[in-house]
């Protein structure tokens, strides 16, 4: 014997007849208000589209990501200007920006707890950027432009290892 229906009116449309029901809280649903997912048909509420936890910055991550851009390119850019100084030209440049992009990718990682998205690249951008202006404060804009071709590597190859897919 056939299973019964039974016909009940959509809490979100009055006056509208239905027999579907949400496949998750079995609230009734007409063909207005339901949501086609890969699950089954859902009410409004359950058929939002979750964002990946992974791509979600909460305020702390954020204020965190800022001040380990800070720091981290304050001390980078100590290190370039003193100690990397002479790396900064020719193909050694590829080398430093590439080390430059590992670090602020560890970074990033440590102060957001391994979040990925366009505000952690932005960060972790800005720091190299930061590492730079202070290599350019130690030792001159003549000198540090050399370090440019380091700074274009480590923004894109830490662009790469943060963006979201």
């Amino acid at each position: 014997m056939p299973a019964v229906t039974q016909v009940v009116m959509c809490p979100r449309d009055p006056g509208v007849e239905t027999a579907l029901r949400c496949g998750r809280c079995d609230t009734p649903i007409c063909p207005k208000c339901m949501v086609a997912g890969p699950a089954g048909q859902r009410c409004k509420d359950c058929g939002k589209a979750m964002r990946n936890p992974i791509y979600t910055l909460g305020t702390q991550h954020i204020i965190r990501a800022a001040a380990a851009a800070a720091i981290g390119g304050v001390a980078m850019g100590l290190a370039w200007g003193f100690i990397l100084l002479p790396f900064s030209v020719g193909l050694f440049s590829i080398f430093l920006g590439a080390g430059l992009a590992w670090a602020f990718t560890r970074v990033m990682d440590f102060a957001t707890g391994r979040k990925r998205g366009p505000i952690v690249v932005g960060f972790a951008i800005a720091g190299i950027g930061i590492a730079w202006g202070t290599q350019a404060a130690i030792v001159g804009l003549d000198v540090a432009r050399f370090g440019l071709l380091a700074v274009a590597i480590g923004a894109y190859l830490a662009y790469q290892n943060l963006r979201s897919f």
